[in-house]
């Protein structure tokens, strides 16, 4: 008996358009789509019905079916899965049958991409997560698996699996990562394969333009429907506790001020009357000098010193 084989989606939300597969309509492979849209029709896809498993959080969501499958999966011996946006190029038999090997698990390194924490870069740059998050996940990884980071990513929009618990388990780990950590899912690939302990079979190919496989196919994205918000990171109400919180704060501080103004302001009247008591006192000093000079030679000195009062007086003794 041949091995039961399927291929599934998972399209959540409004993101994008389903891609019909023509090499479905002469496949033996099922083809099953899973989304929230109970109005979604497929000539290709076997159409199953799900509640999102965070009905506020459809991409986490999505993650949870694209890891870990669907409990209907359970009867099957091998899984490929696929991104919506992939357009298969031959039969799903193909890709079976030349990936998988002895390996349990099959997966194409990402074609554009050296290293995981380049990545990490693209994907904060083009923020397609909280950049917070990101940071958070890049600093774990770095202090805990720096030998991960340096290694060529996954490109996951197509991999195959074994229907086994070690694979489970390892599928596990990964969406545990996504839970905790950045919702990009190639972000936590590499390290959920490393603990994993699973056999990795890796596929080297164009991730765009394969022979089994074309990608991005036209979808109609809505992208906007993705992107990380600006906002700071963290749930509304502590955010706007932090914002009461730098408000309070910010009033302690003008309150501080102002008793600091009032309490110096003896001192800061006392010394400015020393200083003005100061220049008075010269000045007068000055003017009793100058009313002291009663002779021509006395008021020349006063005015211009001593040594030039002995010359004029020099002068005017001629």
């Amino acid at each position: 008996m041949g091995q039961r084989r399927v291929v599934y989606t998972a399209l959540l939300g409004d993101y994008e358009d389903l891609i019909e597969q023509t090499v479905a309509e002469e496949s033996e492979v099922d083809f099953i789509c899973f989304t929230d849209n109970p109005d979604l029709r497929s000539t290709t896809w076997d159409i199953r019905l799900v509640t999102p498993s965070f009905p506020l959080d459809l991409v986490r969501s999505q993650r949870d079916l694209k890891i870990r499958g669907h409990e209907s999966l359970s009867g099957y011996d091998e899984i490929l899965y696929m991104d919506n946006s992939v357009h298969l190029r031959v039969d799903p038999t193909v890709i079976f049958e030349s990936w998988l090997g002895t390996a349990d698990y099959a997966v194409s390194l990402h074609s554009k991409r050296d290293r995981v924490i380049d990545e990490f870069d693209e994907v904060r740059s083009l923020r397609y997560d909280d950049p917070a998050r990101i940071d958070e996940q890049l600093l774990h990884y770095a202090e805990l698996y720096p030998g991960v980071i340096q290694e060529r990513p996954y490109w996951n929009g197509l991999s195959v699996r074994r229907n086994t618990p070690e694979v489970g388990r390892m599928m596990d780990i990964w969406f545990d990562h996504v839970l905790r950590y950045s919702r990009r899912d190639q972000l936590s690939a590499n390290v959920a394969f490393h603990l994993g302990g699973v056999k990795i079979a890796v596929v080297e190919s164009d991730n765009n333009d394969a022979p089994t496989h074309q990608w991005p196919a036209g979808v109609n994205r809505r992208a906007h429907l993705t992107l990380a918000s600006r906002r700071r990171s963290g749930p509304l109400l502590a955010e706007l506790r932090r914002v009461e919180r730098d408000l309070e704060e910010s009033e302690t501080l003008r309150l501080a001020a102002l008793a600091a103004i009032e309490e110096n302001a003896d001192e800061f009247a006392r010394q400015f009357a020393d200083e003005q008591s100061l220049k008075e006192n010269e000045l007068e000093a000055l003017r009793k000098r100058l009313a002291e000079a009663q002779s021509k030679s006395g008021a020349v000195e006063t005015l211009f010193g001593s040594r030039v009062a002995r010359t004029l007086n020099r002068i005017l003794r001629r």
